[in-house]
């Protein structure tokens, strides 16, 4: 069995289910932000390969390959149809695990102008002590790639006493209260339990 061939063959089918997924479910602004997401994702994956030493190893790290390009497929979709159908309300959709953790609400524009949210973590090389580094980004035009986009940081600290993690933003953030509150949402569909300072702390509310 020629091993590095067959993994190669495995990353081209990969790479194939990403690139029919992209023509079929096409997302507009959201395409800069899933495509190199994606992509970056199937980087991690395909190094897994050097350092496995059994069939079983080899068995879970196909399957992983597998399953990411997958869910991105499945998720692209869902996107596609929370953006331009009728239905429930979308909420927040979230792909990945750690470093490369996502999440996304993508509201309807069947009816009128809404903006998408997203919400990744950022390389933990850019992490500060005790802190992790997350990028918040507002699509307000998400049928127009070419529309600016607004983005933020926002540093996540360790979980205190109470387990709710402090989340410090800017003030330009704070002062979008409608996007400050999704932030908050989006980082509870992650399954965390944000201490937001600007909702919760009177003194650290936004003035005007």
């Amino acid at each position: 069995m020629d091993l590095r061939g067959s993994w190669q063959a495995l990353q081209d089918g990969a790479l194939l289910v990403v690139e029919t997924a992209e023509s079929a479910y096409r997302l507009g602004a959201l395409d800069a932000q899933l495509k190199p997401w994606v992509r970056d994702r199937l980087t991690d994956l395909r190094g897994l390969l050097d350092s496995c030493d059994t069939q079983r190893q080899l068995a879970e790290d196909s399957r992983a390959v597998a399953q990411a390009v997958a869910d991105y497929s499945k998720l692209r979709e869902e996107l596609f149809s929370d953006l331009h159908h009728f239905g429930p309300e979308p909420g927040w959709r979230v792909l990945g695990a750690g470093a490369r953790q996502l999440a996304i609400r993508a509201q309807s524009v069947v009816l009128l102008p809404q903006p998408t949210f997203v919400l990744r973590r950022l390389s933990p090389g850019m992490d500060l002590s005790g802190a992790q580094n997350w990028e918040f980004t507002v699509l307000s035009h998400p049928s127009d790639p070419a529309k600016p986009v607004d983005s933020f940081v926002a540093m996540v600290f360790e979980a205190t006493g109470s387990g709710m993690r402090p989340v410090q933003v800017s003030k330009e953030l704070e002062d979008q209260r409608a996007w400050y509150q999704q932030l908050e949402y989006g980082f509870r569909a992650l399954g965390m339990r944000p201490d937001m300072r600007a909702i919760y702390n009177p003194d650290a509310r936004p003035r005007g």
